[in-house]
C-alpha cells in the first residue's frame, strides 16, 4: 500500500499546486457547462476518502462530518468558499491522508462493508477502497484541469 499512499500524496500536492496558482474567484467559478468548480472537486476527493475508507469500515469519520456531507457524491457547491475555508480544506486533505496512513499501518481497518460505485465498481476491502480513491482522485484532477481552462 506504500505506493498507493505515495501516489495519493503526490496527486494531492499536484491538485493543491494547481489551485494555489489561481485566484479565489477562479477556483470558485462554475463554468456554464459544469455544475461544480475547482475547489469543489478538490474538497470532494478529500471527503470521498473518508466515506470509502472509514464509513465503509464502520469507523467514525476522521474529519468534520459537516464538511464530508457538503462534499460527498451527489453534491454541488452551495456557495463560494472563502480563503479561510480553502485553507481548511487543504489542512483536511493533509490530515485525512496522514491519518489514513497511520490507521492502516496500525491495523485499524478490521472490517469492510462492500460498496458498489455509481459506475459499477465493486469495492470489497479497504485496500481496494484506497486504490479506488487514487483512481477517483485522478478523475477529479482531470475534471479540474478541464475547468481550469475555462476559468483562466
Amino acid at each position: 500500500m506504500q505506493e498507493q499512499f505515495e501516489m495519493l500524496d503526490l496527486s494531492q500536492q499536484g491538485f493543491i499546486k494547481m489551485l494555489d496558482s489561481l485566484s479565489l474567484e477562479q477556483i470558485n467559478k462554475i463554468p456554464q457547462e459544469y455544475n461544480n468548480n475547482l475547489v469543489w472537486n478538490f474538497a470532494h476527493v478529500v471527503a470521498v476518502l473518508q466515506m470509502l475508507c472509514y464509513s465503509r469500515a464502520g469507523l467514525p469519520l476522521q474529519l468534520d462530518e459537516h464538511f464530508v456531507t457538503m462534499y460527498k457524491a451527489g453534491t454541488k457547491p452551495e456557495s463560494s468558499v472563502t480563503a479561510e475555508q480553502y485553507a481548511t480544506i487543504k489542512v483536511y486533505a493533509s490530515e485525512g491522508l496522514n491519518k489514513l496512513k497511520a490507521d492502516y499501518k496500525a491495523g485499524v481497518f478490521k472490517t469492510f462493508q462492500p460498496y458498489k460505485t455509481l459506475v459499477g465498481v465493486e469495492i470489497n476491502t479497504v485496500e481496494f477502497a484506497i486504490t479506488y480513491v487514487l483512481h477517483h482522485h485522478g478523475i477529479h484532477t482531470g475534471s479540474a484541469a478541464a475547468i481550469k481552462k475555462l476559468v483562466i
